[in-house]
């Protein structure tokens, strides 16, 4: 009996199986080891991390070896190109990756197409803050490298370019005398956010010329970085190519420049594709997701059968015989109920002694003097009493 392999990714990105890097990587881990693993899209609500399962136990990438039927891509290295290896995965964790959630989670144009996917694949509430949130993880990380922004769109959270800004809004005269700046037309907005975008264009390819050039260099002509074969830095390298590539983003700009002046790299993408994915990325079929438990469902497991619980008929186990499991049951039950009873006995308790309940008894006596206070004048309470003359009435 062959064990179930399962890779639980991040929600999928046409035509990707995955919208991120670590759940492409792992995929092409396993599939160049040997092993064809089933996809399905995580849980976010349990760590928020792609994961693999074996026959439903999770384990972590060191432990792959236990999987029956993988082998290590990186067997067949020296300890010298093993050591090459993670420090050259450090470095495009350390680069590449920067530049591809750049992409990602910068561009104005790329980031609603991302958040789509992402949000089509998170049930509710997750899906009004899973996205937002890994957003700002990303948006901090950027902000570090002094990537977040460059491309236009973005503000810009600098506190020498909104000084800057401020100073070239108003004009100082001689005497100190502050005026706003004469308007120069409609398209002045226009052309300074234009401006902003060639800048932070121009040093965004900066960016990448650093990155990129020394892996063009190492790679040279060859198929693979170190021979032959792929190892586990070439699936590294591809997982964060192909999210650029293989997408078709709004704002294309790291894909244009990557075609542009590094074919060899994107070489080696196209051929770590073909050797993990023959078909392409339309042949990963993907198992549906494990749906929980809904909210009111499991609300209902705790309520009693007369206010839309489980019934009794439900809840009797024919294998369960044991008079000790009976007692159990009914001991965790009676327990259940005392604890709905106290919880409302404390709620009410709160609700009296805190005053936000006032309840007053009155006397008779008080009654009394109540009364007595008002004086009840026959002729006032009579409105007609007044159009009546004393002669009539005499």
């Amino acid at each position: 009996m062959s064990s179930a392999v399962v890779v639980h990714t991040t929600p999928p990105l046409n035509p990707l199986p995955a919208s991120d890097a670590v759940s492409i990587r792992l995929l092409g881990i396993l599939r160049l080891g040997g092993v064809s693993p089933g996809v399905t899209t995580a849980d976010w609500s349990a760590n928020g991390k792609p994961f693999i399962t074996l026959d439903n136990i999770a384990i972590q990438e060191r432990y792959l070896s236990s999987i029956p039927g993988w082998s290590d891509p990186d067997h067949a290295l020296s300890a010298e190109q093993a050591a090459d290896v993670v420090e050259w995965k450090a470095y495009v964790d350390g680069l590449v990756t920067d530049l591809i959630n750049h992409t990602m989670y910068s561009l104005p144009p790329n980031y609603p197409f991302l958040a789509g996917a992402q949000i089509a694949a998170c049930p509710f509430p997750m899906n009004h803050y899973v996205p937002h949130r890994l957003r700002s993880i990303h948006r901090n990380r950027l902000r570090v490298t002094g990537l977040w922004g460059l491309g236009g769109g973005e503000d810009v959270d600098d506190t020498d370019a909104q000084r800057k800004k401020l100073e070239d809004s108003v004009v100082v005269a001689p005497g100190g005398t502050q005026t706003q700046r004469a308007w120069s037309g409609f398209r002045s907005g226009r052309e300074v956010a234009e401006r902003q975008r060639k800048f932070g264009e121009e040093a965004l390819r900066q960016h990448a010329y650093a990155a990129f050039d020394p892996l063009a260099r190492k790679l040279g002509e060859s198929r693979y970085f170190y021979g032959n074969k792929p190892t586990s830095f070439d699936i590294a390298l591809f997982a964060q190519l192909t999210l650029a590539l293989s997408v078709s983003w709004p704002n294309p700009l790291i894909a244009d420049l990557l075609r542009g002046k590094y074919p060899t790299l994107i070489a080696h993408h196209d051929r770590v594709l073909k050797k993990l994915y023959p078909g392409g990325w339309s042949s990963i079929s993907r198992q549906a997701p494990v749906m929980g438990p809904s909210f009111v469902s499991s609300v209902r497991l705790y309520l009693p059968s007369w206010l839309g619980g489980p019934s009794e008929e439900k809840k009797k186990d024919p294998e369960v015989d044991d008079p000790r499991d009976i007692d159990t049951k009914k001991r965790l039950q009676r327990g259940r109920y005392l604890w709905f009873v106290g919880a409302g006995a404390a709620f009410i308790s709160y609700i009296i002694y805190s005053g936000l309940l006032q309840i007053q008894f009155s006397d008779d006596d008080d009654d009394e003097e109540w009364g007595e206070g008002w004086i009840v004048d026959d002729e006032d309470s009579d409105p007609f009493a007044s159009l009546v003359d004393d002669d009539e009435e005499e």
